[in-house]
């Protein structure tokens, strides 16, 4: 097998090997979970016809968690408490497959060490921080808390 292929699928296989798991354990919530990841994934590789690196899963496995976080808010709103405990769980199943997040004070200290490298001082170039961050961080930063924090260093 070559380099880019075990590069390309590691963890596309994980989800898969872990789905086969949890069908032969009849663990059918897990199950779910998991099929809702691997759905997403090969909706993308329909969509850009190609296999996806595990950093392009990591972004599929982010829109989901975000996603999960903001009907999980509307269903304890609406006093739906067995839908917010399926929504914690798939939430809980992503997070699983994330690296790790940065702290908060890692990347406010990231942020301000990229001001300072690129001289940056103006709102118009807050693009150029919340990118740089982003490569930087391996999308493993809030980029919420981060794009609010350059605000108000900028403001």
């Amino acid at each position: 097998m070559s380099n880019t292929e075990s590069n390309n699928s590691s963890l596309k296989n994980k989800i898969t090997e872990d789905k086969k798991s949890s069908m032969k354990s009849g663990d059918k919530k897990r199950l779910g979970a998991l099929k809702l990841i691997l759905s997403a994934i090969l909706d993308k590789e329909v969509e850009t016809r190609q296999e996806l690196t595990n950093e392009n899963i990591f972004e599929i496995l982010k829109k989901l968690s975000k996603k999960s976080k903001e009907s999980l808010t509307h269903y304890i709103e609406a006093d739906r408490k067995d839908l917010a405990e399926q929504e914690e769980y798939e939430l809980s199943v992503f997070k699983e497959y994330l690296p790790e997040e940065m702290t908060l004070e890692e990347v406010q200290k990231m942020i301000e060490d990229i001001m300072k490298e690129k001289s940056i001082s103006q709102m118009s170039q807050i693009g150029q921080v919340m990118g740089e961050l982003k490569k930087r961080s391996n999308n493993r930063a809030d980029m919420g808390f981060a794009s609010k924090f350059v605000k108000e260093k900028l403001s």
